[in-house]
């Protein structure tokens, strides 16, 4: 069911004649880190440290998520641009490979943890986990299995569907709790899924801030509990991509129609208020994933509505929008979908 959800726009003059902004964070989400057997998911070591290199080089400010979170929970100033790291998971390799690259570069560091999975194979421990802990690298909530929470089990009812999901989280913060001696603020949705009704449980349960990964530009008056990521493996895991999403700006968008991006029809369609003067629907570019194309339209409201040509395909795609600014750069916006009637994919 579509679901309207406003977000409190930036005070951004998107106008054919100028842009501007009050802070933004460009964040990136890495998983594992030098192994070749996880292409989808792998950073090679060397374009990791090439990459905080370069953020060294342009003297770009590195804050921690949860100074992200305070400032977008206070309404307090970002800096005017800043980026954020940020890995899931656990795995071994960021203990091993990951972790000494970025004490090298003294940046901060947020690990998002499925705690069932702490002392398995190919995973931390709980006596590393709270040796980085010590080291002052920031632990958050991913869940305690890192199950897919969009979609209900066969048969399950709805106040079911949300005792299971919150049960699986809030086990997760007592492991925390029990291990580490505290029970972190921030939430990572596993696989970036993410529904209207699932927010409201990581609301209910108190957390600061939560992260999806759909790819965007984090802005002051983002809503915080569907924070973008720009994702860090496979083909996107080069030095020159890390460059250009550095690069990108935010494409705030004031209200989208559907919020949810669990997908019913299909093709979805997404209708979008951008503050400012209408802007020509064909400056923007639209990207949706597979062999398949998306519009932009201008609506009888004064926004915009964007759809692909065709179903999408797969279990998660998302449109994507980018503005060239008259100034000179990139806006960026990404809506992810959903299609949770698909089986999952293989994760790596």
């Amino acid at each position: 069911m579509l679901k309207k959800f406003l977000i409190t726009g930036l005070l951004l003059a998107l106008t054919c004649v100028s842009h501007s902004y009050a802070g933004q964070v460009n964040s990136f989400i890495y998983h594992r880190f030098d192994e070749t057997r996880y292409p989808s998911t792998n950073i090679s070591a060397e374009v990791f440290a090439r990459q905080l290199e370069y953020v060294k080089e342009k003297n770009v400010d590195v804050i921690s998520l949860d100074e992200v979170a305070t400032h977008l929970a206070e309404g307090t100033t970002l800096p005017d641009h800043a980026v954020s790291f940020c890995v899931d998971d656990a795995y071994r390799s960021f203990y091993d490979v990951g972790m000494p690259i970025i004490r090298k570069y003294d940046i901060p560091v947020t690990l998002f943890v499925n705690t069932d999975a702490v002392g398995t194979s190919g995973y931390l421990n709980w006596d590393e986990l709270r040796e980085l802990a010590s080291e002052g690298v920031e632990i958050g909530n991913h869940t305690a299995n890192h199950a897919y929470l969009v979609e209900s089990q066969s048969g399950e009812t709805c106040l079911q569907w949300e005792k299971r999901i919150r049960d699986d989280i809030e086990k997760a913060q007592r492991q925390f709790e029990k291990q580490l001696g505290f029970k972190p603020t921030l939430f990572a949705y596993p696989y970036g899924e993410y529904s209207t009704a699932v927010v409201e449980i990581i609301k209910k349960i108190g957390f600061k801030a939560a992260f999806a990964q759909q790819s965007g530009v984090i802005h002051p008056d983002h809503n915080r509990y569907i924070l973008p990521r720009f994702p860090m493996g496979g083909p996107y895991a080069t030095l020159k991509s890390f460059k250009s999403k550095l690069a990108m700006k935010p494409l705030v968008v004031t209200e989208e129609d559907s919020f949810d991006p669990v997908v019913g029809e299909n093709p979805p369609i997404l209708h979008l208020q951008i503050r400012g003067k209408q802007i020509d629907p064909r400056r923007f570019n639209c990207f949706v994933q597979g062999e398949n194309r998306c519009r932009v339209e201008a609506d009888e409201a004064g926004g915009y509505r964007v759809v692909a040509e065709s179903p999408l395909t797969g279990r998660r795609n998302k449109y994507t929008l980018t503005l060239q600014s008259r100034q000179g750069g990139w806006l960026w916006y990404s809506h992810p979908w959903i299609n949770a009637k698909n089986p999952a994919p293989d994760y790596q």
